[in-house]
């Protein structure tokens, strides 16, 4: 079986590139502030100049992936919520108040649009998927693309995760009343929502043999892959947490427990997901340290998975694991502060709507 080795990352969020986002992260410093470009319950993390569309801020991360590269037959997995639907929104606008709407009205509703576009920007003319799995969306699109790898289906693979704020995401997300009122704090016992944000991460997955011929730069490896279902509820979590740990169990595979060194947690800040979560994390990994960024870079929902696990890879290369940013009452033993520790396997891991549960691991 070919081992997919990551060669390059990128992503965008309210803390800037990948560097700003990590080092930012690390330093305990969070992008949640302000109401945004469409003012909600809470503060969210909007990158400046909003709103934006989604396709451009996978455009951002992708070529920050590639490093100036354009491989042949450059395939493309993608995962996102909404789409472009900020497009969508302000047509219906114009045409609510007697406007005709315009040529973008249905298609920027459609979750491959930023793909599409990224595929026309790029020349990439290998195969092309978008995954829409909720929140899980990113860690799903880097998941098969890694099995895309694995399987000889494609040599190499750009996959990412990318969601823009837009006005249903924002008044959605607080008519479910999961939105804090103010910043995040992820497992804190005084959580009370979470708080959501923008971006996109990219990740450039390659057969290791071809990385290495061509003398690239391997940052890591994806290493396992687990997608389970809770089949339980439209938005909360299996009280024990019956899909995560069989997504956590695949993306394992004979790799015993204990030697995971560093988990980045889905850790919304909302009360079941976090009570689940830490439940799970400690029965399946006791051993591992944990923290979620979120607290840092707010809820991206489809680009969640594709942003941590691009900062999960960050921190295997660099020997530093990121802190829970904004929690104080801990109820669950995370990550206080920057981490420098040497870790040869960490796990990233996306609890979603829906019970879908994703967990990527990846090896130095």
């Amino acid at each position: 079986m070919r081992q997919v080795a990551v060669t390059g990352l990128g992503c965008v969020t309210a803390l800037g590139d990948l560097r700003a986002t990590f080092d930012a992260a690390c330093a305990g410093r969070s992008g949640i502030d302000g109401p945004g470009p469409f003012p909600g319950k809470g503060p969210v993390a909007a990158i400046p100049g909003g709103p934006h569309l989604t396709s451009a801020l996978a455009l951002l991360a992708a070529e920050q992936a590639l490093g100036g590269r354009r491989p042949d037959r450059l395939a493309i997995v993608g995962g996102s919520t909404t789409g472009d639907m900020f497009v969508g929104e302000r047509e219906y606008e114009s045409w609510s108040r007697g406007g005709a709407p315009g040529p973008g009205f249905l298609w920027s509703q459609l979750c491959d649009r930023p793909a599409e576009l990224l595929a026309r920007a790029l020349g990439a003319s290998g195969p092309r998927l978008t995954l829409s799995t909720a929140c899980a969306s990113g860690a799903s699109a880097v998941g098969v693309a890694a099995d895309w790898v694995r399987s000889g289906r494609a040599d190499v693979v750009l996959a990412f995760g990318a969601d823009a704020l837009c006005a249903l995401t924002v008044h959605g997300f607080g008519s479910l009343q999961a939105v804090a009122a103010g910043p995040c704090r992820p497992f804190d016992r005084a959580r009370t929502g979470l708080s959501l944000g923008e971006g996109a991460g990219a990740l450039l997955l390659e057969e290791l043999g071809a990385a290495e011929r061509r003398g690239a730069t391997v940052l890591a490896r994806i290493t396992g892959y687990g997608a389970a279902t809770d089949a339980w509820h439209a938005t909360a979590p299996h009280p024990e947490g019956r899909g995560a740990r069989a997504a956590l169990r695949q993306a394992l595979g004979d790799l015993p427990a204990d030697q995971v060194g560093y988990v980045n947690a889905h850790g919304t800040g909302t009360k079941h997901n976090d009570e689940m979560e830490a439940r799970v994390l400690a029965e399946e990994l006791p051993g591992a340290a944990f923290s979620s960024i979120k607290g840092a870079i707010g809820h991206t929902l489809g680009a969640a998975g594709a942003i941590e696990l691009a900062v999960t890879v960050r921190a295997l290369v660099e020997g530093v694991m990121p802190p829970n940013v904004g929690t104080e009452d801990w109820a669950a033993p995370g990550l206080r502060e920057a981490t420098h520790r040497r870790v040869e396997h960490a796990i990233s891991v996306n609890f979603a709507f829906g019970g879908s549960n994703v967990a990527v691991r990846v090896s130095a």
